[in-house]
């Protein structure tokens, strides 16, 4: 049989197999405890916790939810996205690295635990995650970085059996991590979402945020009023603290194709250059979602990057046909570490700088904030914490 030459369609895999969504505008004289910035998985779910927790919520999205970058993922739920930890703890030391591998941990199970207690069918299956090489010069790294996952506790183990179609070097592997459909998983959140005081409200875009006890957010639509307001917008749409200037972004390019043989169960990186594998169910038959080629957000032609993730492809797999394409931006800190927590307006709180780790980071991020508005401990709260970078620059100052 030939290869099937289809011109992919553009857009996200995840996005085209979803009903669209149609929640109102911004009514007017809605308050709230509340209101979230932002329709992604951070926002979605950090409503969804304080609705859980007893609040009134309001998620406010500038087009509609679950359409922008969460949609642009891989939706790879695990301990890492690469090699990191080796890293983390040559930089951070075995404190910050320890806490950095144990909210990443408990981000994969919380999610686990929401799919197994709401029963949503969004496709969740428990995987290895295999972070392997090429490349027989780069064996080393994936030893050390086996020794400091192992050092931090985590479910780690070195391999040189990769299950892959094609000839590789040796691998960490992850056990028990996960992948799922997460516009299926997001919107079945979102669903529950509206009633008893709370609402979705979408095509509602926030331009800034009166600060008091009782905060407003003026936007397109009106104001809407809470004591307390979580800005969830990929980068901040309201930002006091300057955390912009700790941004920076790029993007990341994605096939969907079906191949002649069959794919191994288990998710896969290549750490350098980056690109990664995962399996979907489709009508069609069983997807594999091709990523990498990361570069500059904003770049004149994006077919220059999709021709080049096309042409690793080919040589790795027995592709059949090339059926869908897309691309994400995303933005990194200074330090690499999300920014999550409160601003220095009592009562705003900001999760950004996910790092295309947006599954994970995005979860960390519900469950840090609600406790912070529940007034609960939560030990993360100062490694996330947004006003770290002043902190940073008063100690280099010298002030």
């Amino acid at each position: 049989m030939k290869n099937v030459e289809i011109t992919p369609a553009e857009g996200s895999f995840w996005l085209k197999t979803c009903p669209a969504t149609d929640f109102p505008t911004l009514e007017k004289g809605v308050e709230v405890d509340v209101v979230v910035l932002g329709g992604g998985i951070a926002g979605i779910t950090v409503a969804t916790l304080c609705k859980d927790a007893g609040h009134t919520v309001a998620v406010l999205e500038a087009d509609r939810i679950v359409k922008d970058v969460t949609v642009g993922t891989t939706a790879k739920i695990s301990a890492a996205p690469n090699l990191v930890y080796d890293s983390l703890l040559s930089r951070f030391g075995k404190a910050t690295a320890q806490k950095t591998a144990l909210a990443n941990m408990n981000a994969v199970e919380k999610i686990a635990g929401i799919v197994r207690e709401r029963k949503i069918d969004c496709n969740f299956r428990r995987l290895p995650l295999y972070i392997y090489t090429e490349s027989d010069e780069k064996a080393d790294k994936i030893k050390r970085e086996c020794r400091a996952a192992k050092e931090l506790g985590l479910p780690v183990c070195y391999t040189e059996e990769v299950p892959l179609p094609f000839k590789t070097g040796p691998a960490i592997v992850y056990d028990n991590q996960a992948q799922f459909h997460p516009r299926k998983y997001l919107l079945a959140l979102a669903e529950d979402l509206p009633g008893k005081g709370s609402h979705v409200f979408e095509k509602t875009r926030a331009f800034t945020v009166k600060p008091g006890a009782l905060k407003e957010v003026v936007t397109d639509h009106g104001s809407i009023t809470a004591s307390n307001v979580v800005v969830a917008t990929h980068t901040p749409v309201y930002d006091p603290d300057g955390l912009c200037d700790h941004l920076s972004s790029a993007r990341s390019y994605v096939l969907g194709l079906y191949a002649k043989g069959a794919f191994p169960d288990g998710m896969f990186i290549d750490f350098d250059p980056l690109h990664t594998y995962r399996t979907t169910p489709t009508d069609k038959g069983t997807m594999i979602i091709v990523a990498g080629e990361h570069g500059p957000a904003e770049v004149p032609d994006k077919s220059v990057f999709y021709r080049r993730l096309e042409n690793y492809a080919r040589p790795h797999l027995d592709v059949e046909s090339i059926e869908h394409r897309w691309s994400s931006t995303d933005v990194v800190s200074d330090d690499g570490l999300p920014i999550i927590g409160s601003t220095s307006q009592k009562g705003v709180y900001v999760a950004t700088g996910f790092g295309f780790w947006g599954m994970n980071n995005g979860t960390i991020a519900a469950t840090v904030i609600t406790d912070l508005i529940t007034g609960q401990q939560n030990q993360f709260v100062e490694l996330f914490d947004p006003l770290r970078f002043r902190l940073q620059k008063k100690n280099l100052s010298g002030a």
